[in-house]
């Protein structure tokens, strides 16, 4: 069964970067992410990933203004907004303390 309903789910697009990497033979260029990360958290996880392999901190000082979609912030109502930004900061700090789990080579 095709999934032509939902052309943008979670599955389609994992299924579309695996076949990437095999394409391109490219696995050792993703980063180590945890494997129960939600879409949300294996961006955030790459960009703190990105920034600790380049030599920087990996300490984030405002998480909502680094990794949060400013054009979505403003089509959301007060609520939606709120609980918006708490996902935003719970995937952030779990995902900071899973990168702070693994070393680093």
């Amino acid at each position: 069964m095709s999934n032509v309903k939902h052309k943008k789910c979670t599955m389609r697009d994992m299924a579309q970067a695996a076949k990437a990497r095999l394409m391109l033979n490219s696995y050792k260029d993703e980063p180590p992410v945890p494997k129960n990360a939600t879409p949300q958290q294996r961006e955030i996880y790459v960009k703190l990933y990105e920034k600790r392999i380049s030599g920087e901190s990996a300490n984030v000082d405002n998480p909502i203004e680094a990794f949060a979609d400013k054009k979505k912030l403003q089509t959301l109502s007060h609520d939606e907004r709120q609980r918006y930004i708490m996902q935003l900061c719970s995937d952030y700090v779990s995902m900071r303390s899973a990168l702070d789990a693994t070393v680093v080579s």
